[in-house]
């Protein structure tokens, strides 16, 4: 409640005035989208009566229209980027220095693929890979980076290509201070991944085996898969089990996580856009807050796993 209290005041006493500039220039973009696509629908309207009069006048009519709704779509376009990304090189970066001064924020760059990939948690080729909205930073101990991400595989069927997705949500690496000599992976039970990931241990490459915990409301949960048996119960003791299923319950269903090197990494699919912000309604105060909760779910992430707390070196 106070950090809430905290950021009503941070609010009042400076976003307030710094969304003022942002929400005229949303208006203008607005304004552009609903000028250029309302004279496309002119335009189809008017081509429609041209082919069934065969008139010559509704032609010269839709292709004015159509050329006139064409500059303005432009503009919306050319406007609303400009929008969201001041938008967010200024309000979102404000917000993100008010949680905590000592985190970098980059709404142009995400998460590597490479380490991405080094997860291990969607093994599904990517031939698409974006992302956006990149935080990094350090809580206490723990050194930490996170961003958007959204990855898909392509299916071609002769002159047909389809895009279908992997993964779309905020992706987090936290340092666990501890060296993995194997490779341990948690998945929901009913994570959709899970399917293809359990096809992928009929590879010998993989190595990996189904590893039986004494936790009933884990077991419950979760299915892991390790390499190395005896380190996965090393790191899932009973009160980080115990932990694990507190944040399921606030993450989500579908949340997965792996210990790869020496690092957790935490898949947290979300639908909406991280700090994308709202072009055809006002940035309200909420909407705000969301973002102000989202680098908070990293820090829930980071407190409930009691990453700070080091119990192990590394090597």
């Amino acid at each position: 409640m106070a950090a809430a209290k905290n950021f009503g005041e941070f609010y009042q006493t400076e976003l307030a005035a710094q969304l003022l500039p942002f929400e005229n220039l949303r208006i203008k973009v607005t304004r552009s989208a609903f000028i250029g696509f309302g004279l496309a629908f002119l335009a189809i309207i008017f081509f429609a009566i041209a082919q069934t009069t065969g008139q010559t006048v509704f032609f010269v009519f839709f292709f004015i229209f159509l050329l006139t709704a064409i500059v303005f779509i432009v503009i919306y376009y050319n406007r609303r980027k400009d929008y969201i990304a001041g938008f967010k090189e200024n309000v979102v970066h404000s917000i993100i220095k008010f949680i905590d001064p000592n985190l970098n924020y980059n709404p142009y760059v995400h998460v590597n693929k490479n380490d991405y990939e080094k997860s291990g948690l969607f093994p599904k080729h990517t031939d698409r890979y974006n992302g956006d909205d990149y935080v990094e930073g350090w809580r206490d101990k723990t050194v930490f980076c996170f961003s958007e991400l959204h990855t898909e595989y392509k299916v071609s069927t002769g002159k047909s290509t389809t895009w279908h997705t992997i993964f779309k949500g905020l992706f987090f690496i936290g340092d666990f201070n501890k060296h993995f000599h194997g490779r341990t992976y948690v998945y929901s039970e009913n994570n959709p991944q899970l399917g293809f990931f359990t096809k992928m241990l009929n590879s010998f490459a993989w190595n990996l085996e189904k590893v039986k915990l004494e936790s009933v409301d884990f077991e419950d949960k979760f299915i892991v898969y390790s390499s190395d048996q005896v380190e996965a119960r090393y790191i899932l003791t009973p009160s980080f089990m115990e932990r694990l299923v507190k944040l399921q319950d606030l993450m989500g269903p579908e949340t997965s996580y792996s210990f790869v090197d020496t690092n957790i990494y935490v898949a947290v699919p979300i639908e909406n856009a991280l700090f994308e912000p709202s072009v055809f309604s006002p940035n309200s105060y909420d909407k705000l807050g969301d973002y102000y909760n989202t680098v908070h779910i990293i820090f829930d992430i980071i407190d409930e796993l009691n990453l700070n707390l080091r119990i192990w070196t590394k090597e």
